[in-house]
């Protein structure tokens, strides 16, 4: 090995070690002092990466845990502030119970009834001022009150905070209001400009008051049939609102499409007399977005919007927002293709009205006088109440016989399963589509809709003029033949009683009586009438009968059913709408129970305590519900609570093992560091002495 003087490898290699072993200690004293392994990016770059992850997510759940916990105070305070109004509640129930015994005067009850006002403005006052950290939890401006609590977006828990004010309670949580609506009407025209039924003058009684027939001034959107509009029906409707309680609300009207036919084609359609180009293809999908662009591009003209139903055989939807009329007038096409998806065919016309929806506090009561027909309005008959409900079908107006097939017909929610003929023992024929029929379906699970079916009388009315030439007359009556007779010329009298003798002789084997309404049978009733009491089918096949006073066509006329009860009856379909087969149109009748707010409550009558308690009681209800929701809430959050913390904890421990240090690892790489420091400045010095040996050589 040569003697060198200018290079001093050993020293060289002594510094580069004692270099190393110097950063080494380093290290662990910053992880040390620290705590941490990883101090800087270069100390672990992906480590550091997965502790940061962790560290955003910790701090979230963290903050989440804070969130819950101020939710959970104010659930606190708010139900706080119900229980002071459940005291006040309760003492004004006491109060209305002892007013309205009979040993106290005017002069104590007005006494009582004052306190019970104090204590109506205190629950106002507590409505209008509990609040948390400057938010009011009790009057209704946090209903919807959405809680973060968790580290990601849309990790939220929904609280609702009703109003208590004395407006807010009393009326029962599921009344509501008694709401109907009317059925809408989509009638086919041999122009757009012909007129509609629309709603004349005896049409439509509510609650005993008869509303004038609509007039065209009240709409202006709609440019044909304006008198028979939705928007015309409400005016004459809302003419009367003081007197009859009831407010009528126009619905959006819709015009549901058709089945589509492929092949390239071309035409016109003018609707709400603005006239639009459609070229179709051979493609349905395409046709349809062609029609929706094609319409929409003049919504602004017409005030109708398509809708594609994303369906070839309901094709384009039309609605109207503001319930104007929509008319149609689809002109002959070139081409191949005549069905562009509307609800009309090429050549021809249809205006469809909107609907109107009648609400009401109270009851709803909905009749015509003698001349008059509801229906006109789109209305049905009957007593629509927020504690009863009442519907009558009408099958009678429905020439089908066809039996109810199972999905036909939902009552609140409940598939009724298809008719058969052993359901109705008594009518002779179509046994299966009669009103004792599906009145028996739909009993059969009256537990589970809370609806009862009853099948009306079956009354069939003369349609027509009573002959008076003299012809003979025969007649089969559900099935069985009466005894013929020959009509009398003139004797209109004579021939209406011969028939009604023949018809009643048998009436033990047909479940039908005749009566004779004393005067000659035109086509607004009178002459001979039938009835089925029990709502049997009326069968009819005969000759001549019109002589008789009966002037009807031979066939099958159905009686009705009435569904009956105490809550809100909704009706539907899984099967296209078909609950026409049972007579009923879809929608919802009837609401739920009644009662009275609080703010209206005064116990300085006996009359008036009474109708406080039950007021009382549904406040009281309604509180106690509210306060139910709230606690369910609070213990939610603190199961959510306990979650987040849970996982706050082995993200944390998670984290630990990432990034923070192992004091023995260090500590013994400290030391061993700091020994090799000693050793290495030692052999530093021992190497930087070599060179001087090589001056012994000069000597």
């Amino acid at each position: 090995m040569p003697m060198v003087i200018n290079s001093n490898i050993a020293s060289l290699n002594a510094q580069r070690n004692l270099m190393a072993s110097s950063n080494d200690m380093s290290t662990a004293m910053e992880r040390l002092s620290s705590g941490k392994r990883i101090n800087t990016a270069a100390d672990d770059a992906a480590g550091l990466a997965i502790a940061n992850r962790f560290t955003s997510q910790i701090r979230g759940l963290d903050q989440a845990q804070r969130n819950a916990n101020d939710g959970i105070s104010l659930i606190q305070t708010a139900e706080g502030g119900l229980q002071e109004a459940t005291n006040i509640l309760q003492r004004m129930r006491e109060l209305a119970i002892q007013s309205a015994n009979g040993t106290y005067d005017s002069g104590n009850r007005q006494t009582l009834n004052a306190e019970v006002q104090q204590l109506k403005a205190e629950l106002d006052r507590i409505s209008s001022s509990t609040s948390f950290n400057g938010q009011f939890v009790l009057n209704g401006s946090l209903e919807e009150l959405e809680l973060q609590v968790g580290d990601q977006a849309n990790q939220t828990v929904t609280v609702g905070l009703a109003e208590i004010s004395n407006e807010a309670l009393g009326v029962a949580a599921d009344a509501g209001v008694s709401s109907i609506t009317e059925t809408s009407v989509s009638t086919a025209v041999t122009t757009a400009a012909n007129a509609l039924n629309s709603l004349g003058s005896g049409d439509l009684i509510i609650n005993g008051i008869s509303i004038d027939a609509a007039t065209s001034e009240a709409d202006t959107a709609s440019r044909y049939g304006k008198t028979a509009s939705a928007i015309s029906t409400a005016a004459a409707i809302n003419e009367f609102t003081a007197e009859t309680g009831v407010t009528a609300i126009v619905n959006e009207t819709v015009l549901g499409g058709s089945v589509m036919t492929a092949g390239d084609a071309t035409g016109t359609v003018t609707i709400n007399g603005t006239a639009i180009s459609i070229q179709t293809t051979a493609d349905a999908a395409s046709t349809r977005a062609a029609v929706v662009e094609a319409i929409n591009a003049k919504a602004e003209l017409t005030g109708v919007v398509a809708v594609d139903t994303g369906s070839k055989d309901e094709g384009v939807r039309l609605v109207a927002a503001d319930g104007r009329n929509i008319s149609v007038e689809f002109a002959t096409v070139t081409g191949t293709n005549t069905g562009i998806g509307l609800a009309t065919a090429a050549g021809s016309s249809i205006v469809a009205t909107g609907t109107v929806t009648l609400v009401s506090d109270s009851e709803i009561e909905i009749s015509s006088n003698a001349t008059g027909d509801a229906t006109d309005a789109g209305f049905k008959e009957g007593v629509y109440s927020n504690s009863y409900s009442q519907i009558t079908s009408e099958l009678s107006s429905n020439t089908s016989t066809t039996a109810l097939a199972t999905g036909d017909l939902v009552i609140n929610g409940v598939a009724i399963r298809g008719t058969v003929t052993t359901d109705d023992t008594a009518s002779s024929s179509n046994s299966d589509a009669s009103a004792i029929a599906i009145a028996t379906v739909i009993n059969e699970v009256s537990s589970q809709t809370g609806v009862t079916a009853e099948p009306a009388e079956n009354l069939l009315r003369n349609g027509g003029a009573q002959l008076t030439t003299a012809l003979a007359v025969s007649m089969t009556l559900n099935g069985v033949a009466i005894t013929g007779f020959t009509t009398v010329a003139n004797d209109t009298s004579g021939n209406r009683q011969s028939l009604v003798s023949a018809i009643n002789a048998i009436s033990d084997q047909t479940g039908v009586v005749a009566i004779d309404t004393g005067v000659d049978g035109t086509s607004a009733g009178g002459g001979v009438e039938l009835i089925a009491v029990d709502g049997r089918n009326i069968v009819i096949d005969a000759t001549n009968i019109a002589n008789g006073g009966l002037a009807v066509a031979d066939g099958t006329y159905r009686g009705e059913v009435t569904l009956q009860s105490d809550g809100a009856i909704n009706i539907g379909s899984l099967t296209a709408n078909l609950a026409a087969n049972a007579g009923f149109s879809v929608g919802t009748f009837g609401g739920g129970a009644s009662g009275q707010s609080i703010a209206n409550i005064d116990i300085s009558t006996v009359k008036g305590a009474q109708n406080a308690i039950s007021g009382i009681d549904n406040a009281l209800d309604t509180i106690n519900s509210l306060r139910g929701d709230l606690g369910a809430a609070s213990n939610r959050l603190q199961f959510t609570i306990n979650n987040l913390s849970n996982v706050s904890e082995n993200l944390s421990a998670a984290r630990s093992r990432v990034e923070d240090a192992d004091f023995a690892k260090e500590s013994a790489a400290l030391s061993r560091a700091q020994v090799l420091q000693q050793a290495g400045t030692a052999i530093l010095a021992q190497a930087n002495a070599l060179p001087q040996q090589v001056l012994s050589l000069l000597q």
